[in-house]
């Protein structure tokens, strides 16, 4: 209760830069940041200040400048704080905005990073415009502004706008890089856009599977090492067969650890598509 005081009065004085540095001493050894619910607090109560204490137009100008003061400072929970501001800011300076979300996107910490994926999600969710110049930096030279791209996938998640995720996730599929791979087929693919709109995902997941690219078919094959593949095994069956067959060793180990996940909640429904399909092992 004494540090909801302190962080509540520095808040409210909006001694931003004493409140950094009072968040900064809870900072742990794992990510070196505080933890999250502390985080979060912190945001919804210098959210809830401005909203209560500006105007409309002058509430965005405060967003963007102070999201801007706390990105540019070299202490992580500032970062992390600054871009979680930042979308509610971001008709005030569109071009500013946007150079500030690559350098965040692009940070050593592969916690402040997870922080700009947010901003990304947030930004597409409520400025369709900004959609553009997320199909531009799905083609940035760092690959860790292309995952930052690909969360954005996840604030495209109303049925109207299904086709535009997957027109922006489309050339990610065929990046090489583990880092992003590890999350799209799996992730962004199965657990979001799977699990909510099954049926568009399975007509676009066999439009793909026309694509004969390694990378590609690897995300299409691991789409189902989820919720997603459990909820659907047949309609997954289906697709992992045709993946099967492939001749790169790569897609094939991916639709074995896929089934091999599948065989925990289907071991009945697993056995007879082996039975079924005997050039396939796992």
């Amino acid at each position: 209760e004494k540090d909801i005081k302190t962080i509540s009065g520095l808040i409210n004085s909006e001694n931003f830069k004493g409140l950094i540095k009072f968040t900064d001493s809870f900072s742990t050894s794992h990510a070196g940041t505080p933890k999250t619910e502390i985080k979060r607090y912190i945001i919804k109560e210098i959210v809830k200040l401005i909203n209560l204490k500006y105007d409309e137009k002058k509430r965005t100008e405060k967003f963007f400048k102070l999201a801007e003061e706390l990105t540019s400072l070299s202490i992580d929970v500032s970062k992390e704080i600054g871009i979680s501001l930042l979308p509610y800011g971001y008709v005030f300076n569109k071009k500013e905005y946007i150079r500030i979300l690559i350098n965040i996107a692009d940070d050593k910490n592969w916690e402040v990073r997870e922080y700009a994926a947010g901003a990304f999600s947030n930004i597409a969710q409520y400025h369709p415009e900004f959609y553009k110049e997320l199909i531009k930096l799905s083609k940035h030279g760092s690959v860790n502004v292309k995952r930052a791209v690909m969360f954005a996938g996840i604030g495209l998640m109303k049925q109207e706008e299904t086709e535009k995720a997957f027109d922006l996730l489309e050339p990610l599929l065929y990046e090489s890089h583990a880092y992003i791979k590890k999350n799209l087929g799996p992730f962004i693919l199965g657990s979001y856009l799977g699990n909510n709109y099954p049926k568009e995902t399975f007509a676009k997941l066999k439009e793909w599977l026309k694509i004969k690219d390694e990378n590609v078919r690897w995300n299409l094959a691991m789409t189902f090492n989820n919720s997603f593949g459990n909820k659907y095994p047949e309609e997954a069956f289906k697709i992992l067969k045709e993946l099967a067959k492939d001749e790169s060793k790569v897609v094939r180990r991916a639709v074995v650890s896929t089934l091999r996940a599948l065989r925990k909640r289907h071991p009945e429904r697993i056995r007879e598509f082996l039975k079924n399909n005997s050039f396939i092992s796992i």
